[in-house]
């Protein structure tokens, strides 16, 4: 058993509340935006906090912050589509994760198999219905059955360290 690197330390996060946020920008993450199309209108929204929960039932969940523009639209939706972007995709995230932004306005969003809007060019798309909501501190888990995979011969898009990066080759 290897002892704790010199340079690490611990952190009380009552202390330093800041420390939890520093602490999981280290890990790494794919970049996925999340959309459905309601009644009034395609919402959206980028998430880099996507799961795998169940084989069988086949489910997945995404945590949305309370506060976001889009978390009515995703309270009352009956479908969803999580688009896991590609490398070069940054500009997109980078739009669904700004509140105020016409977040579809130049993008090439087609309808999905069950209403959402996917995209295309995206690594993987993951369409399914919502399972059930969760309220979880700030954030609702939302809990959907995937019952559509689209993949694309795409590199996913990585987040670390509040950078985006490439996947290098293993």
């Amino acid at each position: 058993m290897t002892s704790p690197s010199p340079t690490a330390r611990s952190t009380d996060i009552r202390e330093e509340p800041g420390a939890l946020r520093d602490g999981l920008a280290h890990m790494a993450t794919s970049v996925s935006v999340v959309t459905t199309e309601i009644s009034t209108g395609r919402h959206g929204f980028t998430a880099n906090s996507v799961v795998s929960v169940s084989a069988e039932p086949p489910l997945i969940a995404v945590f949305l912050a309370t506060k976001a523009e889009c978390h009515e639209a995703f309270s009352h939706t009956e479908t969803l589509a999580v688009n896991v972007l590609a490398e070069g995709q940054q500009d997109l995230a980078r739009v669904f994760a700004t509140r105020g932004a016409d977040k579809f306005a130049a993008t090439g969003f087609v309808p999905g198999d069950l209403g959402a809007p996917v995209l295309p060019e995206a690594a993987l798309v993951l369409e399914g219905t919502v399972h059930s909501l969760q309220h979880a501190g700030d954030h609702t888990m939302i809990l959907a059955e995937v019952s559509r995979v689209r993949r694309h011969d795409a590199e996913p898009l990585v987040y670390q360290g509040r950078r985006f990066h490439r996947l290098g080759a293993a």
